[in-house]
């Protein structure tokens, strides 16, 4: 069990909104151009030349920027001055920090498969769902399960909860989300991040310890192990009496005739879990530990 230690790197980031932006500006002839340069949390004025642009000490030739790929984001090294992709190949796995608007928090996506929910909705807006169906998390010990770029914690602690224990499996994902400026949050004090398997974590943890469990693991095809009976059993003895978990699923099977949504229910309710009720909205089910048991 690893207590893995954030650190943010605060770089500009292009995507290919802002590189748009710029190339405009220069067609356009104008001097300095006004953006974001850390996906949408504030905003910049860089200063335009006849064919480059100056940030943070470095000159950048326009041709640089026009020679960069769409569905990457890119951080400007200012050691160097060179536009690197933030991706991870490790392996047989392909890790991309992938933006998914002009301003808004990205996707993680690992071998082409993303880590949330973008059709019709952002990445941040999903795990603010997440953890608002649970209610009031204020004054709360809250357990996440799959930190990714820690989104849901984020949520949790901006919503008042006391302390967010968050666990991730894969190293490659927090090395990203450490680049990620709507990963910041994970810096606080009240989060703490363990590099760890939750199945062998959880055995660890005493008894009753969370007020609050949000439980939103990979795809039921890749990580069948988390959608187990036997793991749920750990997330009910781990829970606190009168607690809640909000437990994702999205909708698996969904192109076939399993029906996955009831196996899961059916595993929650043998484990202990009552009140068990699916949220469209979220794409999970919420379940109760009982107060009296």
């Amino acid at each position: 069990m690893t207590l893995y230690t954030y650190r943010y790197v605060d770089l500009p980031r292009f995507t290919k909104w802002s590189i748009e932006k710029v190339v405009r500006s220069f067609n356009l002839g104008l001097r300095t151009i006004c953006l974001t340069l850390d996906l949408g949390i504030s905003t910049s004025c860089i200063e335009l030349r006849d064919d480059s642009l100056t940030l943070n000490n470095c000159e950048i030739h326009i041709d640089e920027l026009k020679d960069l790929k769409d569905d990457v984001i890119y951080e400007l090294s200012t050691k160097d001055c060179v536009f690197r992709a933030l991706t991870i190949y490790i392996g047989n796995k392909f890790y991309k920090l992938k933006p998914v608007g002009e301003e808004e928090a990205p996707t993680i996506e690992i071998s082409g498969i993303q880590m949330h929910r973008t059709v019709g909705i952002t990445p941040w807006r999903d795990s603010e769902i997440k953890v608002r169906t649970l209610g009031n998390v204020r004054n709360k010990r809250v357990l996440d399960i799959g930190t990714g770029l820690g989104y849901t914690a984020s949520w949790a602690l901006r919503l008042g909860a006391k302390e967010v224990i968050t666990i991730e499996i894969d190293e490659n994902v927090l090395k990203l989300a450490q680049h990620n400026p709507w990963s910041r949050t994970l810096e606080s004090k009240g989060i703490k991040i363990y590099l760890a398997n939750a199945l062998n974590l959880l055995p660890q943890i005493p008894d009753n310890s969370f007020d609050i469990i949000v439980h939103d693991p990979p795809r039921i095809s890749i990580a069948g192990e988390l959608y187990s009976y036997e793991f749920y059993k750990e997330l009910y003895r781990v829970l606190k009496p009168g607690g809640k978990m909000f437990h994702y699923t999205g909708f698996p099977g969904k192109h076939s005739n399993i029906s996955y949504l009831k196996g899961i229910k059916e595993r929650l309710s043998r484990a202990g879990f009552e009140s068990i009720k699916w949220i469209e909205k979220a794409q999970g089910f919420k379940a109760f530990k009982l107060k009296y048991y």
